[in-house]
């Protein structure tokens, strides 16, 4: 690990971060260490100060103090905060330039500190992108095994990394067994990186996907806990999205609108996709088609501005498959006349007296209305909003 010197401001800011408290406060120390030019010329300050400022979501200043550590010429930290611009990167959604960054350190970089980071921030790029295949064959080619041996400092960074990788590729048991070691190892020098801040809730996922619901529910309470201590909305935005996965699985739920909103405020594009792709899946399947289609044309956006195009794909056939049923479902003129005349308090022979019907006309209309809404008679239609669209109109994307 890169040097330090005695009393920095830095380290009183990482100390805070690990316990969870006085997000301010760190901020303010790491803000200090940052200004300070003996601080600036220790690496190990300056990746505690920029990786606090990241991880509190402080982006806008970190950015700035990058700035003007990229300005200083042939800087023997070079290495450090390309590595560092690399993670801010990813937070502001550049995951394509966070991987151009990288694949530099990891061809030029004779920093071992720097060089070492960089294959599992690469593993990690590669898997917010969707990429899982590109993703495993990094940790091949760079023997992730020998790393996790040889470098018990960064040991935690890495399991979290790895246990992130197999959730995303579909093995929770894997997953969850390397974030269970990460949990139970210790962690001070690399502490502040989002993949360890979360490491809580991603091993809450892990143990629902496994079918450990109550190890889940504990963690999602864990993490929620840690979030809220912090104070950082994207954090507690998260911490909303995990609990709304292990506790409420299967309903369009507050928790996750309470996560959208908070993701959305501080602009954390990875964390948003995926909010709202889950939510999109949970309107479609109550039903709620034109609220889902929002949901996943604004999942398709985000995730072409990431590079996922796993995801992008994924949003995209679900708006063809929305699309596609509205327009088989969408209710006629007829259809909307009855069904609006039903919530009337209309009969059936009423109705049909008075469009000059036969009853058994007015009742398949209103079966095709009951199909059509996937609602199973006339007391739930009394309760559902009814729309109709001019034909050739009401899908066209805009």
């Amino acid at each position: 690990m890169p040097k330090l010197h005695e009393g920095c401001p830095a380290t009183a800011a990482l100390a805070k971060l690990l316990q969870c408290t006085d997000r301010p406060g760190a901020v303010r120390e790491a803000e200090i260490a940052l200004a300070d030019d003996s601080c600036t010329k220790y690496a190990r300050c300056v990746w505690y100060g920029v990786s606090v400022l990241i991880c509190a979501g402080e982006l806008m200043r970190a950015d700035t103090h990058l700035r003007k550590l990229e300005n200083l010429s042939d800087d023997p930290l070079d290495d450090v905060v390309t590595l560092l611009r690399a993670q801010h990167a990813k937070h502001v959604g550049d995951v394509l330039g966070m991987r151009k960054l990288l694949d530099r350190l990891i061809s030029s970089s004779p920093h071992r500190f720097a060089h070492d980071l960089a294959m599992p921030f690469l593993v990690e790029a590669l898997a917010t992108a969707g990429e899982v295949a590109a993703a495993e064959a990094v940790l091949d080619e760079y023997d992730f095994d020998e790393l996790l041996a040889g470098r018990p400092a960064v040991r935690p960074l890495l399991l979290a990394i790895r246990g992130e990788l197999h959730l995303v590729a579909g093995r929770p048991a894997a997953a969850l067994t390397d974030m269970l070691a990460c949990l139970r190892g210790p962690v001070s020098d690399v502490a502040a990186h989002s993949s360890l801040v979360r490491r809580r809730g991603v091993a809450a996922l892990a143990a629902a996907a496994d079918g450990r619901f109550e190890l889940a529910s504990a963690l999602a309470k864990e993490e929620e806990e840690a979030a809220r201590g912090w104070g950082g909305l994207a954090y507690v935005g998260w911490a909303q999205y995990v609990r709304a996965m292990v506790e409420e699985p299967h309903r369009p739920s507050r928790l996750l609108n309470d996560a959208i909103d908070l993701l959305d405020a501080t602009l954390s594009p990875a964390g948003l996709a995926a909010t709202l792709y889950e939510q999109g899946v949970r309107l479609m399947e109550s039903g709620d088609d034109t609220a889902a289609r929002e949901q996943f044309k604004r999942v398709g956006q985000l995730a072409r501005r990431l590079g996922n195009t796993k995801v992008a794909e994924m949003a995209d056939k679900m708006l063809s498959e929305l699309t596609q049923y509205l327009q088989q479902t969408s209710l006629t003129a007829q259809e909307l006349k009855i069904a609006e005349m039903a919530q009337a308090g209309y009969s059936n022979k009423q109705i049909a007296e008075r469009l000059v019907l036969t009853v058994r006309t007015i009742e398949f209309h209103l079966s095709n209305v009951y199909r059509k809404l996937r609602i199973s008679g006339r007391r739930a239609l009394m309760h559902k909003t009814l729309e109709t669209r001019p034909e050739g109109h009401r899908l066209q994307e805009k």
